[in-house]
């Protein structure tokens, strides 16, 4: 019986946990990202690190985030793009760093409210005999900005809120 009890108590936990990250955004919030997004589909809003975070699909695009502070002021959009759709700038770094064999797991475009771009490239490369996650960003004109390895759930996105 009490491991009935705790099985119960363990799952109604969980639960709990997992709608903690649903948010009602309120109207004036969610008008506000209509106006900016008014084709987006399968909108899910959530809060992170004091932000209100639409989750959505652009049509064509694929999925996307629209972080926004509590007043309701777009901060960053972040767009999952292809490898193609990269600058040239950034490609060409990129390549000749890594090799353009190397293969790309993930590419990211992330628009900020301060005007600049920037955009993430996660990679895998061989470091000492062993594979390994490699983690870019690079500005808009192939400067490299950060770099990070082999790091579990990395999200460079944190980096650049203001």
């Amino acid at each position: 019986m009490r491991k009935f009890i705790f099985t119960a108590f363990a799952v109604v936990a969980a639960l709990g946990l997992f709608a903690c990250d649903n948010y009602d955004a309120p109207t004036s919030l969610r008008n506000a990202f209509s106006d900016k997004y008014p084709t987006a589909v399968d909108v899910e809003w959530e809060r992170k690190r004091g932000y209100a975070v639409a989750e959505f699909t652009l049509p064509g695009q694929g999925e996307c985030e629209a972080w926004y502070t509590k007043g309701g002021e777009w901060v960053m959009t972040k767009y999952d793009i292809k490898y193609s759709d990269l600058p040239q700038a950034v490609r060409m770094a990129f390549e000749t760093s890594y090799g353009a064999q190397t293969p790309v797991d993930d590419v990211e475009r992330l628009e900020r409210n301060t005007g600049d771009t920037i955009y993430f490239i996660e990679a895998t490369v061989v470091v000492n005999g062993f594979l390994t996650d490699i983690y870019l960003d690079y500005a808009s004109d192939g400067t490299l900005l950060r770099t990070a390895a082999d790091i579990e759930d990395y999200d460079g996105i944190y980096y650049y809120l203001p």
